[in-house]
């Protein structure tokens, strides 16, 4: 309680920072201006006006999409247990705390996440069925749908109200899936999350490589407030680089042969034996379809590292012959 001490808190990522200070509004200004010449003089950086400025704690402060407040718990309601002798009990009550510090979920994020993936209406509770994945298989679909979900909660897994807030969110994403899946399959939602229903999750199952394997879908249950060890929030997950890829993520895992060399070491990849910018006409949607539809071959990369471009043009005539031969043989 000695009315010099002073503490101050400092918090940084990349330019943006935040500066907590237990003090008067006079500190608070000393100290900004303190900042700013730093800034100024030193680094020869400028402070944006419109983004800089002096806030109370009980008001709050928005920081790389937090916000962040300090707040009252009152003791009302809230009781401790205290033991003694005999194997008593006693019932205290516990003494209000000011000052405590909570970090919630902004809304306005939460809109914005929702209508750049094009889920639907999040102020309605409906979903929105994207054209983007009606060429694409159940796993691949859900992969990318549990990529976008788990990696926008868990940048908030430290809020404090992270469910809370992200409740509707999952409703809005889970009804989109759905509507997805009906759509592509040419069926109705309620049997679609009939067939995706296996007792304590949704999942997707398909055989790869003669073995069955299964993706549940993310949910809210499934996040663990944890600290964040690695200095990179922003990495793309690796399901997300799965889907944006022009293969399907099932034919890719039953790739075993090399179309080329024969090998069967592995591991393989899928190639096109035409280029995307020469199938590219009309609509996305229409350029996407023609993309994931078009003719492929498997390679593995030590050949696709030592073909030579004559060889390689020669290879894709000889199976472009072969597949219209069996084309032709099956018609």
């Amino acid at each position: 309680m000695d009315p010099n001490f002073k503490r101050l808190r400092y918090c940084r990522y990349a330019d943006d920072f935040l500066i907590g200070i237990i003090g008067s509004k006079e500190e608070a200004r000393e100290a900004m201006a303190s900042v700013e010449r730093f800034l100024t003089e030193t680094l020869k950086l400028a402070i944006s006006p419109e983004k800089s400025g002096i806030q109370a704690a009980s008001k709050g402060v928005t920081f790389l999409g937090y916000r962040i407040a300090a707040y009252t718990s009152y003791g009302g309601g809230r009781r401790s247990n205290r033991k003694g002798p005999a194997a008593r009990t006693w019932r205290i009550t516990g003494r209000p705390t000011t000052g405590n510090i909570s970090l919630r979920v902004q809304r306005k994020r939460i809109t914005e996440f929702c209508k750049r993936n094009g889920y639907g209406d999040l102020a309605k509770k409906t979903g929105r069925a994207r054209e983007q994945f009606l060429v694409t298989s159940d796993s691949a679909t859900v992969l990318a749908y549990n990529s976008e979900f788990r990696g926008f909660a868990n940048y908030y897994s430290f809020a404090d109200d992270n469910k809370r807030a992200l409740g509707v969110l999952e409703l809005v994403v889970f009804r989109s899936l759905i509507k997805t899946l009906a759509l592509r399959h040419r069926t109705t939602r309620a049997r679609t999350m009939a067939r995706l229903w296996k007792g304590t999750d949704y999942e997707v199952s398909s055989v790869v490589r003669g073995k069955l394997r299964t993706i549940k879908l993310w949910r809210l249950k499934h996040l663990t407030r944890t600290f964040w060890i690695s200095p990179v929030i922003d990495d793309v997950t690796r399901g997300a680089w799965w889907v944006r890829n022009s293969n399907d993520l099932i034919e890719r895992l039953n790739a075993r042969r090399c179309e080329a060399c024969g090998g069967t070491t592995g591991p393989f990849e899928m190639h096109h034996l035409r280029r995307v910018r020469e199938l590219r006409s009309g609509s996305l949607i229409v350029w996407k379809r023609s993309g994931w539809r078009r003719k492929t071959i498997v390679l593995c990369p030590s050949y696709r590292a030592t073909v030579s471009g004559r060889e390689h043009s020669h290879m894709e005539s000889r199976v472009h012959r072969k597949g219209a031969r069996t084309v032709w043989r099956e018609a």
